[in-house]
């Protein structure tokens, strides 16, 4: 099967609605963002105690107090953005993250999040893509990675005021949430992150990668730029 086509089925499963953590292929590393931008990363092992096996929880509960927006990658792609309650150890992995779905953690799943505690809590709601185009194309919600790739960047500081980066792909954003007025409605994905307002935030290639060799009468220009950065 085509690299491209395996890793849009598995991303399409990872959106079903389905309460397992590991829907669509075991979880590489999880990065979690707390408030002002602050964020860390831990990695997962395949197997045992520290893979994403750990994050099964008990019942549901009902979550309360401030949360650690956790982002799952699998691969070079983020897969379903979630909510982490470090207070009351309770993990929202969910598309829209329903109350149904949340669940506590048991003590490995605690353990293998203990570095998100440190965090600084969120109390506000995410704000989140709710369509991306690009020209006159809608993408679906089978590409929420790049849904979830624009809410990761964009939830991190920026660097510093630089030129724009090469190859940048042109998208239109819709925003929902408390930030929504304040985040851009069009942006640049490039291979070195989300250009906006003269101000790159850093994420891997792998979001670019993905949108750029699945995108309809691509530029040779691009073409050549994905032969070059991601292969």
């Amino acid at each position: 099967m085509p690299r491209r086509l395996l890793i849009a089925l598995l991303v399409a499963l990872a959106l079903v609605c389905v309460p397992s953590a590991a829907a669509g292929g075991p979880f590489e590393r999880i990065v979690g963002v707390g408030a002002h931008g602050a964020w860390r990363a831990v990695s997962l092992n395949q197997t045992g105690s520290g893979s994403d096996t750990a994050l099964s929880g008990t019942a549901a509960f009902v979550p309360r107090g401030g949360y650690v927006r956790i982002y799952p990658f699998t691969g070079d792609l983020p897969a379903i953005p979630g909510r982490y309650y470090p207070g009351t150890q309770v993990l929202c992995l969910y598309w829209r993250d329903p109350v149904s779905n949340c669940s506590r953690l048991t003590a490995a799943g605690s353990t293998l999040l203990t570095p998100f505690v440190s965090l600084p809590r969120r109390q506000l709601p995410p704000t989140a893509p709710v369509a991306v185009r690009y020209g006159s194309r809608l993408l679906r919600y089978a590409d929420g990675n790049i849904f979830a790739a624009l809410e990761l960047a964009l939830e991190r500081l920026p660097l510093a005021p630089s030129p724009t980066p090469p190859n940048g792909v042109k998208l239109a954003v819709t925003w929902h949430g408390p930030r929504a007025s304040r985040l851009p409605g069009k942006l640049l994905l490039t291979p070195t992150g989300v250009y906006t307002s003269r101000r790159l935030f850093p994420l891997q290639r792998g979001p670019w990668c993905y949108l750029a060799e699945n995108l309809p009468n691509a530029s040779a220009s691009l073409i050549e730029a994905t032969a070059r950065v991601c292969h």
